[in-house]
């Protein structure tokens, strides 16, 4: 497979998996930011949410969205509440109003995404090790960043090049070690 070939093949990927994994699907907690990880639901007195509760969450969600617009960055599903990410107090007042959790962030998810085109643009500028390397690239709008899962053997090389293009501009990047391509079931 050529390069460019092979560029559009892992942007085509990357793209799929970020938008599979956006909208209200629960993303990775960081590290720093997890004082739950390695605990099991009992010890944090979480227990988890029934499809019937997962659904009624869901259409609030979809509804909160639609009412916030530019104010909307992100949402997940914690402790049987819906957290939303949301950019402005007014918009956090909305959200409590609501019945669920607000929390007031600097970009909203259009921002997040014009970062991830912005990534996956660069991703193909890159050396073919490189740009397919990278195995996916996830936006969080509870942080404010996007994550790229990068290969070991290339990590470096990808953190180095990141650093010197800068390719989210204000949203932060973060860079970490893949395990491994996505495979289906």
């Amino acid at each position: 497979m050529n390069r460019k070939k092979m560029a559009m093949v892992v942007l085509a990927a990357t793209i799929a998996g970020a938008l599979g994994m956006s909208g209200c699907a629960t993303p990775e907690i960081p590290e720093a930011s997890s004082s739950t990880q390695g605990t099991s639901p009992a010890e944090t007195n979480e227990t988890q949410t029934s499809p019937a509760e997962t659904s009624v969450l869901l259409l609030l969600n979809d509804s909160l969205r639609d009412q916030l617009g530019n104010e909307y960055s992100d949402s997940w599903i914690e402790g049987n509440k819906l957290h939303v990410a949301v950019t402005t107090e007014s918009a956090a007042t909305i959200v409590t109003k609501a019945g669920a959790i607000p929390q007031v962030v600097a970009f909203d998810a259009t921002a997040l995404e014009a970062a991830l085109q912005s990534v996956s643009a660069w991703q193909a500028k890159l050396p073919k090790d490189q740009a397919a390397a990278i195995h996916k690239i996830i936006s969080d709008g509870r942080t404010g960043t996007l994550t790229l899962f990068v290969a070991p053997e290339q990590l470096d090389a990808v953190a180095q090049a990141a650093a010197a293009d800068n390719p989210a501009g204000e949203v932060g990047l973060v860079i970490k070690e893949s395990t491994g391509l996505a495979t289906p079931f």
